[in-house]
């Protein structure tokens, strides 16, 4: 008896072992396999968060908006008659990303439509002071306010600029201002349209254009002042363009300035 059951245990004993080594290799298979799982999922997560950081560093160094500045007015139409004489295909021409109004009068507050859109690495924005003004000091703060909104909510680092008569101003101004702040986006290019540097001053008697470009002006107002005193805070790496239209050649206008008070500015 004692023997049979011998004889059965010994038969049982390797089903048994081998049944073990099943579960054992099974176990470790789906261990294994929860372990790859567990790996692959933190690999995704750590892809994922890798990427969005790639993304986002993409996002803030590819997108370089360009905004226009506009005039003393305090309205965006100038600058809207800007870019529609620039695209005058309506179907092909880029939409306005966002118009940025910045009223002067009630302590630089902000207001803001439309938006920018993820893809748009060149998108456009449009900017006024909403109260009228030719005064560059006020200018510069309320460009301040719009560009730390664009700096936060779009997280740029360069900026193209082009002002128009007292805008062009304004926007020199903002640049000597705050163009050195470290959060301040970089201005790569800045176009200057019928920009005025000396208060509307014509030519003193025997005075030349050349003169000018070549010793700066006879007389100097305080908005010439402020320039000549801060010029050398300007980033030598920003390209500027000074630009008016040849209306007058007699006259050196192009009848809404004297290129006197606009290209004076070279001397700088």
């Amino acid at each position: 008896m004692k023997r049979n059951r011998k004889k059965k245990i010994k038969a049982i004993l390797p089903i048994f072992v081998l049944i073990l080594m099943v579960i054992s290799f099974i176990g470790g298979h789906f261990t294994a396999q929860n372990d790859t799982r567990k790996a692959q999922v933190k690999l995704e997560s750590s892809t994922k968060a890798s990427s969005s950081v790639i993304i986002g560093k993409a996002q803030q160094s590819i997108m370089v908006p360009t905004i226009y500045i506009n005039g003393s007015g305090g309205d965006i139409r100038p600058s809207q008659h800007i870019i529609d004489g620039m695209f005058p295909n309506k179907a092909t021409a880029p939409e306005t990303g966002l118009t940025i109004l910045v009223d002067i009068s009630r302590n630089n507050k902000l207001t803001v439509s439309g938006k920018i859109s993820s893809t748009d690495k060149n998108p456009i924005v449009q900017f006024a002071t909403v109260k009228g003004t030719d005064d560059g000091e006020l200018y510069s703060k309320a460009l301040k306010v719009a560009m730390d909104y664009l700096v936060s909510t779009y997280h740029i680092t360069k900026i193209n600029m082009v002002g128009y008569s007292s805008g062009a101003t304004g926007g020199l101004y903002y640049i000597l201002d705050y163009g050195n702040e470290s959060d301040a986006p970089k201005v790569q290019e800045f176009i200057s349209l019928d920009g005025e540097y000396n208060k509307e001053k014509n030519l003193e008697a025997g005075e030349t254009l050349q003169d000018v470009l070549t010793y700066g002006p006879i007389l100097k107002t305080s908005m010439y002042q402020y320039i000549e005193d801060r010029y050398t805070k300007i980033d030598p790496n920003t390209k500027f363009y000074l630009m008016e239209g040849n209306w007058s050649l007699e006259k050196q206008t192009d009848e809404a300035i004297p290129w006197l008070i606009h290209f004076q500015s070279t001397t700088y």
